[in-house]
């Protein structure tokens, strides 16, 4: 029985399992989290460093559980989970890079030569953390979900050229901002 249950469960939507969530089905909640979890698991994979996936995706999840009773259905439930998601690699970005502040006030600036970071996966992720949140996002459902302007446009609630439009100006950011990390230019404040 409880299998049949469990079946007829798979094929709710994610709208009536979030009122079953909010009147304390936990079985809905474990059907909600093995739906978005991979999808959530390679969204942060490829925007947090690895040693840090697990902890985020716990926070993102956390996020989830804490916000849930503030879920209305003005929008799609992938919408809004989507914005937690993004909040939360957001803010451990912000965190990462008050650290990183913090260290480079306290190093010894005579063994610091940034003309040794060359390492180009450092200089994308520099660029896309000194991006504003809505460009690095459609990068992102760009180039690593690989989603399609169409797809891109539905889940950011924009329209068509909207997406397009948002996506050129993210190129032509990221390639500023991965010039400046790479040649050292924002130091020289050219």
């Amino acid at each position: 029985m409880q299998y049949i249950n469990q079946e007829r469960d798979n094929k709710l939507s994610d709208e009536e399992l979030i009122k079953r969530i909010k009147d304390g089905d936990k079985d809905s909640f474990n059907i909600l989290i093995k739906t978005y979890f991979s999808k959530i698991y390679n969204r942060v994979y490829h925007l947090i460093p690895e040693p840090d996936v697990d902890d985020v995706i716990q926070d993102i999840f956390m996020g989830l559980i804490d916000s849930l009773d503030s879920f209305e259905g003005r929008s799609a439930f992938t919408t809004w989970f989507h914005r937690i998601a993004m909040n939360k690699i957001a803010d451990y970005h912000r965190r990462i890079s008050r650290r990183k502040e913090n260290f480079n006030e306290e190093k010894d600036y005579k063994s610091f030569n940034p003309w040794e970071e060359t390492d180009e996966i450092l200089t994308i992720e520099k660029a896309l953390a000194n991006m504003p949140s809505k460009y690095r996002e459609i990068l992102i459902l760009k180039c690593s979900e690989g989603l399609s302007f169409v797809e891109i446009a539905q889940k950011l609630g924009l329209t068509y050229e909207a997406a397009r439009s948002r996506y050129r100006r993210a190129i032509v950011m990221a390639r500023k901002n991965m010039k400046l990390n790479k040649f050292g230019s924002k130091a020289f404040n050219i």
